[in-house]
């Protein structure tokens, strides 16, 4: 799965909204639903149950989601360390924010 669609996948699996995910992505409803469906066709498998008044996560959706989630926030913190640590990088011209340092403390700290 390429960036764009576990973002977005992991996006509908929490709002369970096509829209709102769609909103949050800055994506349009079709995009978001176009990349949800070509996610499904290439997994063999339905991801979400939808009807016109709901959207549900199937038991492989439920798994997907499960096995993504941790992944996917320990690259989004790697990712932000490593952009906070830059701006404090002789010569870039950058301070890091105490929301940056903030961040990687947090990150750094014992589970």
């Amino acid at each position: 799965m390429e960036r764009h669609e576990i973002e977005a996948f992991l996006t509908v699996a929490d709002e369970l909204h096509f829209g709102r995910a769609a909103e949050q992505l800055r994506m349009s409803p079709s995009g978001v639903s176009r990349t949800i469906q070509l996610v499904e066709r290439r997994l063999g498998a339905a991801l979400f149950e939808r009807t016109s008044r709901r959207v549900a996560l199937t038991p492989i959706g439920r798994q997907l989601r499960d096995d993504l989630r941790p992944g996917h926030d320990q690259i989004k913190r790697a990712v932000q360390r490593a952009t906070c640590s830059g701006m404090d990088m002789p010569g870039s011209g950058r301070r890091s924010s105490r929301l940056c340092r903030t961040a990687i403390a947090e990150s750094l700290a014992p589970s």
